[in-house]
């Protein structure tokens, strides 16, 4: 059952879409939609695959058996934590930061088409979408949907004004804010604890030159987000959450929902009045909020 505040929220085109890597997760059931294109490895897929790339190199690239099996054990110990492994792969030879991207690129960019989901969630109007993910499905399920995205990406730099969005969103003109890069910016990616680092630290910036623009920020103290594919767990998605409501009395918050099948205890107890989680299974989640919106199946 849809709640009726995020219902009348996206119907209204007053909901922010917050979208996370898990958008891409796979259905639970295999189908012709999860069979027919891939889709980019979540964030702990990518992490192994660097980890794996680099334990493959310390042979040839570590001479010393020493730290040779130290590096070994850190890059199994943190197999599974892209803020570590990415650091580590930029870090050491053979690999550079210039490396890293390229390799992101090449894996997160290749022979990958949009899910069912995700192109269910670009057909749905909402005027303004939100997102950490580096890769570029999103905007091309809009644009599937004859939609032109205005579209602005994080600049790490933050040297000049932030470029802010114009007027109003609109259905066909939503705007699409990539808060972590995009992978069409190479030097725009936050991959790394120390990009993390840095990224926090621009969140104390003069208005003018915040990395989120202004009317970003103005929406997301007046209307409804709707997380999908996250997990309020995250600690920047929380410092995110936080700041950009800093100031607003919580009573006066807008509605917020998270779609999470298993909230965190603590997560729970610290932002239940706050959020509102929904317990589901994002395949079952979308197909329900796509029917009682557009009142027909979501094509698989």
């Amino acid at each position: 059952m849809i709640p009726k505040a995020l219902f009348d929220a996206v119907k209204n085109g007053k909901c922010i879409l917050f979208l996370g890597a898990g958008v891409h997760a796979p259905p639970p059931e295999k189908s012709a939609d999860a069979t027919a294109s891939g889709q980019p490895p979540l964030s702990a897929g990518l992490s192994q695959q660097l980890a794996d790339e680099c334990i493959a190199d310390l042979e040839a690239w570590e001479p010393n058996e020493d730290l040779r099996k130290k590096k070994r054990e850190y890059l199994v110990n943190c197999r599974g934590v892209l803020q570590r492994t990415s650091w580590y792969y930029q870090s050491f030879p053979p690999h550079s930061r210039r490396d890293l991207v390229d390799k992101i690129k090449e894996v997160i960019g290749q022979n990958n088409q949009p899910s069912a989901l995700v192109r269910a969630l670009a057909e749905i109007d909402f005027r303004l979408v939100i997102t950490t993910n580096y890769d570029q499905l999103f905007e091309a399920a809009l644009r599937h949907f004859n939609k032109v995205p205005a579209i602005r990406i994080y600049d790490p730099k933050g040297r000049e004004p932030t470029k802010d969005f114009r007027g109003d969103p609109d259905p066909t003109q939503p705007w699409f804010f990539k808060i972590h890069g995009c992978i069409s910016e190479p030097d725009s990616l936050v991959i790394t604890d120390e990009d993390y680092i840095h990224w926090v630290m621009r969140l104390g910036d003069s208005e003018d030159f915040h990395p989120a623009p202004q009317n970003i920020r103005s929406k997301f103290k007046e209307w409804a987000t709707l997380f999908v594919g996250y997990s309020l767990l995250d600690l920047n998605l929380r410092l995110l959450f936080r700041t950009l409501r800093r100031r607003l009395d919580p009573v006066d918050w807008p509605p917020t929902f998270s779609l999470d099948p298993w909230p965190d205890l603590l997560i729970a107890r610290t932002y239940g009045e706050l959020v509102l989680f929904i317990e589901q299974d994002s395949w079952k989640f979308v197909p329900e909020l796509y029917r009682s919106l557009l009142e027909r199946e979501m094509p698989r």
